[in-house]
């Protein structure tokens, strides 16, 4: 193990509250000044530790980000349009289950939990219940609600809404929330996948092309980011560029100045597409303020993406493409209402989405690579009614070791309704 994640582990194992400092633990642990102060810096990135005006740098305790699979009483209150009547103290709690109460005074406790929300009409008995049972009311049609519940819901610090949305319209809104919301937890972003630069490597523009021989051969890596004395990235280097270079040549000198960066707040799709666009293998990853906190790879991401495939994340994505069969390399789907347009024609979107998908399939039989969709081209040549049995044949025009062309027929029995061409990139 490296003495910087021994000082890692040192700082997380300390109690809440004590203080640290670089000459402590350079002390403490035998490291180096510099050591101890990267260390240091990288904990507060993780929100291990935190530097505070007066005190110092202080052991706090880590903030754990909010489950994305449950919405709070005033998001819920928002999403449905309603009213908070009473209970507002306690509209920050989240909910951990909602019920429709449509059921009777003797069934209506099987269904309650403490934290839920009770979706409920006129029905004052049943909202008093549930008052009483810790769980808040959201009271749908617009009904008023009476002062006995309202008195009830205030001394109980639990909220009471009005919305003038039907029952059905407001579950409707509600699941529709939720399920938007696991969708963005299982979405990975940079930040669930980048090295830190520690472990990955870095150098400093003060630093040398023996330095950057010497890093290289410990992490195996030709490609790092360069920070100035503010851990600000500055540049990258790689191999090419030290190539046939002195080794006491400064790095500032040879390396890439204002390289492309990213954020940890974004998509591993995205950065996946700008990758493969832009060849990049490696991109440093930086906070508001430039300063260095990883490294993420191309390699590193569609590993993450391969993974990622056999998820189920419920997209419309996702519900589309559950319509698409497969037989000896003919694909097929039925048109169905929703994927038709305002005048009543099959959805580009919803062509486009099976284009896509059946590209990557096809390409996937051969590569197990990156590919991204560089260019669609669509020509409808006849109309698309309601209930068509559509059959899509795919066949691959050109191939290189880095792109392709899949020329693409969509019929209808023996008709040729919709052409096809796309042009895709392989990494």
């Amino acid at each position: 193990m490296s003495k910087h994640q021994d000082i890692l582990d040192y700082l997380e194992n300390l109690e809440i509250g004590k203080r640290v400092s670089v000459r402590s633990i350079s002390n403490h642990l035998q490291v180096s000044d510099g050591t101890a102060y990267r260390a240091i810096k990288e904990a507060e990135n993780r929100g291990i530790v935190e530097t505070r005006p007066r005190s110092g740098t202080v052991r706090i305790e880590k903030k754990e980000s909010r489950p994305l699979d449950k919405l709070t009483y005033a998001e819920i209150a928002s999403i449905s349009d309603s009213k908070v009547v009473s209970g507002q103290d306690g509209l920050a709690r989240e909910f951990s289950k909602f019920s429709i109460g449509a059921m009777t005074r003797e069934n209506i406790h099987r269904y309650l939990v403490k934290g839920g929300l009770l979706i409920v009409g006129d029905r004052e008995d049943i909202q008093l219940i549930a008052l009483e049972n810790h769980n808040a009311i959201l009271v749908t049609g617009g009904f008023e609600v009476s002062k006995r519940v309202m008195e009830v819901s205030n001394s109980h610090n639990i909220p009471v809404m009005v919305s003038n949305y039907d029952t059905f319209t407001v579950a409707t809104m509600i699941n529709n929330a939720l399920a938007n919301l696991r969708i963005k937890e299982d979405l990975k972003t940079v930040n669930q996948v980048y090295h830190s630069p520690y472990d990955y490597g870095f150098l400093k523009e003060t630093d040398t092309v023996r330095d950057y021989q010497q890093l290289s051969k410990r992490t195996g890596n030709v490609r790092f980011p360069v920070i100035n004395q503010h851990d600000m990235v500055v540049g990258v280097v790689t191999m090419r560029d030290v190539s046939g270079k002195g080794p006491t040549v400064s790095i500032d000198k040879l390396m890439t100045k204002n390289p492309h960066l990213t954020k940890p707040t974004v998509s591993l799709a995205n950065i996946n597409q700008k990758m493969t666009q832009e060849d990049f293998d490696m991109m440093p990853v930086v906070g508001e303020d430039q300063k260095i906190l990883g490294v993420i790879t191309r390699r590193r991401v569609m590993a993450e993406l391969q993974e990622l495939e056999g998820t189920h994340l419920h997209t419309y994505s996702e519900q589309i493409l559950s319509n698409l069969k497969e037989e000896k390399g003919v694909y097929s789907f039925t048109v169905e209402p929703s994927m038709m347009d305002a005048v009543g024609s099959i959805s580009y979107g919803i062509l486009t989405e099976y284009l896509k998908e059946i590209t990557i399939r096809v390409l996937r039989k051969k590569h197990q690579k990156n590919i991204i969709i560089e260019q669609m081209m669509l020509y409808f040549l006849k109309a698309v009614q309601i209930d068509d049995e559509l059959s899509i044949r795919p066949q691959l025009i050109t191939e290189s070791r880095r792109s392709s062309i899949i020329d693409f027929e969509i019929r209808l029995g023996y008709q040729l309704v919709v052409k096809g061409l796309v042009t895709t990139k392989i990494n």
